[in-house]
């Protein structure tokens, strides 16, 4: 199509529609720079079309260019105040800006001209749930639904609302009306597990975490929630196999290999617990929590307790008010039998739970 209407401005500088085609092929390529080239030429050679200036707003949105965005989108109107579509893109352009307020004003106006717009009662929703306006959030979409029934996106979006409320039996109303509109949607499932794992109903997080994975093998926190009620289920194997699962897709998650090394250890598996504890510090070796479980199980396992206070001494450089670290560090002294040692590391915790 490119081609095509490039021989067309060609043959013919002064067609204005082949620039605006010409234009619109650019930017259905993602060829914005291209894209807004032709808009220019098109309003050069006539500055009235308010269509044009639309577009080419939206060009400079796409390369981050806001400023400019508005001003077209502005002059847009100023020549057709009657285009609803012209209101929504300057209420997009307000939210990227986070410009809340002003993007309200906006979309309320393209309600205004077309009062079945869905699109623009969801991003007004999005807005006042960002904001915690909880009932404000609901009644746009309540509104949306009035209009679209069938869409699973707005069900879903509503019990996110009333799951942020704590409201597990709407929540899980609307998410159940989500998943029988669109049963093939992963997310769904896994938003309806999280409801159960807050509940601790890990029987029926299970269900809908493992209905999830199965329709999309690559949903990391589906398989690492899976693999978490699993643990709290004390189904340890199948937390270990979630876990794994997970790390083929993300190799470098230093939260499944935490997750991991519990399961180990709860196995009774310590070699492996601190294997995957040490990946885990491999990626990031100032995590905190990882250093203070790795130097538990030197202490209460492996009775290594040099070891144990290598790590811990890690944990409290990194976070020098953990008086969890301090008193295990207190206590690995006092098995070496370094009492000054351990009653100096003692006295310093006590005096900061004083403070």
């Amino acid at each position: 199509m490119i081609d095509r209407y490039k021989k067309s401005v060609e043959l013919d500088p002064d067609d204005v529609d082949a620039w605006i085609n010409l234009g619109d092929a650019y930017y259905d390529e993602g060829v914005f720079h291209k894209a807004i080239e032709c808009y220019k030429k098109s309003l050069i050679i006539s500055p009235y079309f308010s269509e044009v200036y639309n577009n080419l707003g939206l060009a400079y949105s796409m390369i981050g260019k806001l400023e400019n965005a508005k001003e077209c989108y502005l002059k847009a109107i100023e020549l057709d105040p009657e285009d609803a579509n012209i209101y929504y893109n300057l209420g997009s352009l307000f939210e990227d800006l986070e410009n809340f307020d002003d993007a309200i004003e906006y979309y309320m106006k393209t309600l205004e001209l077309e009062p079945s717009y869905t699109d623009v009662l969801n991003n007004i929703a999005l807005i006042y749930r960002d904001r915690k306006q909880y009932d404000l959030a609901i009644n746009f979409y309540e509104r949306a639904l009035k209009i679209n029934p069938d869409d699973p996106f707005l069900f879903n979006n509503l019990a996110i609302i009333y799951f942020d409320k704590k409201n597990y039996e709407k929540a899980i109303y609307y998410y159940q009306k989500a998943i029988d509109l669109d049963p093939q949607n992963a997310d769904f499932w896994c938003d309806m597990g999280d409801i159960y794992y807050e509940l601790n109903d890990f029987i029926n997080a299970i269900k809908y975490y493992r209905r999830a994975v199965e329709l999309d093998p690559y949903l990391i926190d589906a398989w690492n929630d899976l693999g978490l009620s699993y643990t709290f289920n004390e189904q340890y194997l199948e937390s270990i196999e979630c876990y794994k699962s997970a790390l083929e897709i993300e190799p470098n998650d230093v939260t499944l290999y935490e997750n991991l090394g519990f399961s180990y250890s709860a196995l009774k598996d310590y070699d492996n617990a601190i294997k995957s504890y040490q990946k885990a510090l491999n990626i990031n070796p100032d995590y905190v929590s990882v250093l203070k479980k790795i130097g538990n199980l030197f202490y209460k396992i492996n009775q290594n307790f040099k070891e144990a206070i290598r790590y811990f001494e890690q944990a409290l450089d990194l976070d020098p008010y953990d008086l969890e670290s301090r008193q295990m560090l207190a206590n690995c002294y006092e098995k070496l039998e370094n009492f000054e040692k351990a009653n100096q590391i003692r006295k310093q915790r006590s005096n900061w739970l004083q403070n």
